[in-house]
């Protein structure tokens, strides 16, 4: 399932919302002024994201500002804090599932959670039609399976953008 986390309303959160919808994909929304995220979610959201606090923080807030929160003193547990305290110090939306997150809306980023999906569907559909049903894999044998397909697809539609 995808996770989106937001403050505001804004066009990048309906937008992001939009475009998961309509690739019919499993979408949780979170107002996370209305229901603020657990120390958990926070450590949980900071161990997803390739850059640490870069991914996360917003520097232009005003609440950021505000804090005077500089990512090179702050600890980990005065980051959770802040982050509970005032919500708007977090980039609008967050979307993530159990090992992807992305900030804000951006399609080409948006796509690895369409095709990771799809690709999931595609394989379970594989494994069943074979009579695999009670073998057990792997999970990195499913997730290698999935970067094959998702490598696959980019391929092909990289040389039917070359067709046209």
């Amino acid at each position: 399932m995808i996770c989106i986390y937001y403050h505001t309303n804004d066009p990048s959160k309906r937008k992001a919302v939009k475009w998961l919808t309509a690739y019919q994909l499993t979408v949780h929304e979170r107002n996370i002024e209305k229901q603020p995220l657990t120390k958990a979610e926070i450590l949980a959201l900071l161990s997803k994201s390739i850059n640490g606090t870069a991914d996360l923080i917003s520097t232009r807030s005003r609440d950021t500002k505000a804090l005077q929160l500089n990512s090179e003193t702050i600890t980990i547990n005065q980051l959770v804090k802040a982050i509970q305290k005032s919500p708007h110090v977090l980039k609008n939306p967050i979307i993530c599932d159990e090992s992807k997150l992305v900030t804000g809306f951006d399609q080409e980023k948006n796509r690895n959670f369409y095709f990771t999906t799809r690709t999931e569907r595609r394989i379970g559909r594989f494994i069943t039609k074979a009579g695999y049903p009670n073998k057990s894999f792997c999970i990195s044998d499913l997730k290698l399976m999935a970067l094959l397909c998702n490598y696959n697809y980019y391929l092909n539609e990289k040389r039917q953008t070359k067709l046209k």
